[in-house]
């Protein structure tokens, strides 16, 4: 079973049934924390069923459509995304921009960036990002963070980025076993404040960052093209 945190579907009758004796606390709270400690049990549960199945996972990128159908996403080191970009595309910048390209990532990308962003690739389980403005650049610009993310308001360079790619959601069916997360029980609280919101247009709706070290099959990604560019 797959199961869409946000909406919640694949998510069984029986969670339902169990979020809606607490109807009640949703229509009169908007944070989880306001009324954690009720349905921890609860919550605790749905985490476990996501953990015997798979959920829906989002990447916002700009990228090329046929690399992701042909290739899906892949791990790789930073150093290895921005030699293939010199390769594939350095031929659209200046000489200057080019010095420029390779002064600013000199500068940014050291030791603690190759900790924290090689052979990751991260997701959202919402797409909530989408209205607060976490997706923008990953919209906007080509490439990912590591590439654009020392480059894009440079002048012209930025500019450039934008015309390589398409921006693109991409609706990835992961094991979540796979992903590391930075709260506890991630897929149980995301699915109660999903709920929540459902209940209390008000409450604030939980979205957690999370990241694999395990490629992602084309099979297992539909493309949704961000038809709103972001200026």
């Amino acid at each position: 079973m797959v199961i869409d945190l946000e909406n919640l579907y694949g998510l069984p009758q029986e969670f339902i049934i169990r979020l809606n004796e607490f109807d009640s606390l949703f229509k009169q709270f908007e944070f989880l924390e306001d009324y954690e400690t009720e349905i921890y049990q609860l919550i605790a549960d749905i985490n476990n069923y996501c953990l015997e199945n798979e959920i829906i996972g989002y990447h916002y990128t700009n990228a090329i459509e046929n690399d992701i159908l042909e290739k899906g996403i892949i791990i790789r080191k930073g150093k290895d995304i921005r030699k293939e970009f010199k390769k594939r595309h350095f031929h659209l910048f200046t000489k200057d921009e080019q010095i420029q390209i390779l002064n600013n990532w000199d500068k940014l990308f050291g030791e603690g960036d190759v900790k924290n962003r090689d052979n990751r690739v991260y997701f959202n389980f919402t797409k909530h990002a989408l209205q607060n403005g976490g997706a923008e650049l990953l919209l906007n610009y080509y490439g990912g963070e590591q590439v654009y993310f020392p480059i894009f308001e440079l002048p012209q360079i930025g500019t450039k980025l934008k015309k390589i790619g398409i921006p693109m959601i991409l609706e990835c069916t992961l094991n979540p076993n796979d992903i590391s997360t930075f709260i506890q029980y991630p897929w149980g609280k995301i699915v109660v404040s999903s709920y929540n919101k459902i209940i209390n247009s008000k409450a604030y709706a939980i979205d957690q960052d999370g990241y694999q070290k395990v490629n992602v099959s084309p099979k297992k990604i539909k493309i949704i093209k961000y038809k709103k560019h972001i200026c």
